[in-house]
């Protein structure tokens, strides 16, 4: 017999459990898209198993001359998050040079014939970083860095006055065309450019996102509700889009991700933790009130689009050059505070190396060679040349990257968030010496929780007694 959850636990285990998937469909939309014909269209081959997440199945199509990819997307926020995931990769494509699939087709309503939402792309080339990392030499290793600088220095320099997620600007009904509007010299031009949505959307589909998706970002793109990982988690409860709606500070920012949406979707036993940590952020981001990279002020300066997800197993390399051909996985993008995105990818992460992140001690580079040093030496420096504030953030920002961590973590008995809260306190990371009295009084907050634990166990205990005597009523 399962056992009883916390009340957040409200979501799936798996969330494809009950959808049927129809890929002869699928191979059907894909000949039908990219005009070839059956018989030089590949059986779909299934991709990346060994990193599949429960968020999408990924196949392979061979077709002749090239590959596409076709991205089923699990029935989590629907409608959104493919939209979302769409309009970052066409937005970052149009912004940037940055390697980043190019949308053929896609279809954000599951109701269609394969079943599920979808997104038919190109196939990037190159093998996973992580894959790839053991074997590159130092010299490899160095032009990834400057790749990733790259990476980063180009998303910080898109700017939105809010925190969300992009999405194509909707007019009409007649939604397969996307109007972008333009200003070239003192007039302003308008085309309707062949949307990649495979069919139009629904009135109802079509009236959600022009209410929820109001704000401007730029020609042709809108801010609508946060597509954040964190709040991605099936397996707790997914706030909706109108829980999700964009903000417009960082300490707003905290606030919804911490509470799993606004309104929150946090039970009465988990909030005073969240609570707490969104105090505790508060008072540390007032501590950096005169940067405008980290404190309170960096909301007039705009906040910078990120991948929200970006690790080693989404970032795609040559691994004779060590060049970076690709970046996947745009669910989670959206615009953020720049200290939340600058951390690093795989092992040019140091965040666990330098601080506390739930149970685990800073790592403090004790595996690191010689070699080791000067190539993080490297990446830091090319890092600050290119853009002194993407230093500032990758750096200073580390103790707010911990705290905002632990703020989002799923609750007990598996998350940790309150150790690490305890651990904060009492290894001296507030340092008191420097900042002032700790924001609130420990002790008095363990007594509370230890009176929430005990009416929690009996809340615990009395749904298992609940389905036991269900149980014996079905066995007699």
């Amino acid at each position: 017999m399962n056992q009883p959850r916390p009340l957040d636990w409200v979501g799936v285990e798996d969330p494809w459990v009950g959808v049927t998937v129809d890929l002869n469909a699928l191979r059907h939309i894909v000949c039908e898209v990219l005009r070839v014909s059956a018989t030089e269209c590949g059986e779909p081959t299934a991709i990346g198993l060994q990193h599949q997440r429960a968020y999408a199945r990924v196949y392979m199509f061979k077709l002749p001359g090239y590959n596409v990819v076709a991205r089923l997307v699990a029935p989590l926020k629907p409608l959104f998050k493919t939209e979302g995931e769409v309009g970052a990769m066409d937005f970052v494509r149009s912004a940037t040079s940055l390697p980043v699939p190019k949308v053929f087709a896609y279809c954000s309503e599951a109701t269609n014939p394969v079943g599920v939402e979808w997104v038919l792309m190109e196939y990037m080339p190159g093998i996973e970083m992580g894959d790839a990392w053991d074997g590159m030499t130092l010299t490899q290793k160095r032009r990834l860095a400057l790749d990733l600088v790259d990476l980063y220095d180009q998303l910080s320099r898109l700017r939105a006055a809010g925190i969300g997620s992009i999405y194509h600007s909707v007019y009409s009904v007649d939604d397969r065309n996307i109007v972008v509007k333009s200003i070239i010299g003192d007039k302003c031009h308008t085309r309707y450019p062949r949307s990649p949505r495979w069919r139009p959307l629904s009135a109802e589909s079509l009236t959600l996102l022009k209410t929820h998706c109001s704000y401007p970002v730029k020609d042709g793109y809108n801010l609508g509700p946060l597509n954040d990982i964190s709040i991605l988690n099936y397996k707790l409860s997914i706030p909706s889009y109108s829980q999700t709606m964009p903000v417009f500070t960082t300490e707003e920012y905290v606030r919804l991700v911490s509470f799993n949406g606004n309104p929150t979707t946090r039970s009465d036993f988990d909030l005073p933790t969240r609570e707490k940590f969104v105090e505790l952020f508060q008072s540390l981001h007032t501590l950096y009130c005169d940067t405008t990279v980290l404190g309170p002020r960096k909301a007039a300066f705009g906040f910078c689009f990120s991948h929200g997800d970006l690790h080693e197993g989404n970032i795609f390399i040559d691994p004779q050059s060590g060049e970076i051909t690709g970046i996947i996985d745009w669910e989670a993008a959206a615009f953020r505070p720049m200290w939340e995105a600058v951390s690093g990818v795989g092992w040019f992460a140091e965040d666990t190396q330098r601080f506390i992140y739930s149970s685990e001690d800073p790592e403090n580079f004790a595996d690191d060679t010689t070699e080791d040093a000067k190539l993080r030496a490297f990446f830091r420096n090319k890092l600050y040349d290119r853009n002194p504030d993407l230093f500032s953030c990758f750096y200073g920002g580390i103790e707010l990257r911990a705290i905002l961590a632990a703020a989002t973590d799923i609750p007990r008995p598996i998350g940790q968030s309150e150790l690490f809260l305890r651990r904060y306190y009492y290894e001296g990371y507030w340092n008191e010496a420097r900042r002032g009295p700790f924001p609130w009084n420990m002790l008095e907050w363990q007594y509370k929780r230890v009176y929430l634990d005990r009416i929690e166990m009996k809340r615990l205990a009395a749904l298992s007694e609940a389905a036991s005597h269900e149980n014996h009523e079905l066995m007699t």
